[in-house]
């Protein structure tokens, strides 16, 4: 596969919605030498020849390193910069513990943070000496900080996935060519995700009036405005100074 130099290469979990399809469509919008790989379970539906896609199902913990492998078929020393963008993210059953049953946790941590992990050590261990600049961005939440009832599962993979960011930058700074690793909380988005959470019962989830009212009020930041965010962060290294950033403060 060839490209021209200059060419920005972008890899995208979870496209089918969200802050992905997002995404990727404001790449796309913007322009310029690109090409966008994208996966999740549901095809977009995107008919460019610059984006292609893979269905992928990050919660299938025996493909996931292979799964990776192929996703990242490029030849790195044709781009200008190489991303990977770890937004796949499920809320999983909202329930407290010790309602709950095994496979909501393994599917809830194989896709908040184990696949991210082996995508992340996927990326670095193919173009860790390669020229490119290359970043990581992987999708938290304001979750891991807090203790939120009825999200046991979704807070601790999303710290997980915090630790394993700094982990990860702090070790990058021993590299000769390092890798810029960052985990990104986005705030509240409107998504699908949000409208899931309205949906649970309060006996289940103690703060759903907060999240009602935050819909009713206008308070939910449009997908389209968080991606934009996320490449404004991608624009601008000034604006990412530590490896646990929020788009909050974007």
């Amino acid at each position: 596969m060839a490209y021209s130099e200059g060419m920005n290469q972008y890899f995208i979990t979870g496209v089918s919605s969200g802050i992905g399809l997002a995404l990727v469509k404001e790449l796309l919008a913007q322009g310029g030498e690109l090409t966008i790989h994208g996966c999740s379970r549901r095809d977009p539906g995107i008919n460019d020849p610059r984006f292609h896609f893979y269905p992928i199902d990050l919660s299938n913990t025996n493909e996931l390193e292979q799964k990776a492998h192929d996703f990242f078929t490029v030849e790195p020393w044709d781009f200008k910069r190489l991303v990977l963008v770890n937004n796949a993210g499920i809320l999983g059953e909202v329930a407290f513990i010790g309602e709950q049953q095994a496979k909501h946790y393994i599917s809830t941590f194989t896709v908040n943070a184990l696949a991210p992990v082996i995508f992340s050590e996927v990326f670095i261990k193919l173009f860790q000496y390669t020229d490119p600049e290359r970043i990581i961005f992987n999708i938290s939440s304001g979750a891991a900080n807090k203790d939120m009832e009825g999200w046991a599962a979704y807070c601790a993979s999303k710290a997980a996935l915090d630790r394993f960011t700094s982990v990860c930058a702090q070790e990058q700074t021993h590299k000769e060519t390092p890798i810029e690793v960052y985990s990104i909380s986005p705030g509240v988005i409107d998504t699908a995700m949000q409208a899931e959470i309205r949906s649970a019962s309060k006996d289940k989830f103690p703060a759903l009036d907060r999240f009602l009212t935050l819909h009713q009020d206008g308070e939910l930041l449009p997908a389209d405005d968080a991606a934009r965010k996320l490449i404004l962060l991608l624009n601008k290294p000034d604006l990412r100074k530590q490896p646990l950033l929020s788009l909050r403060n974007i």
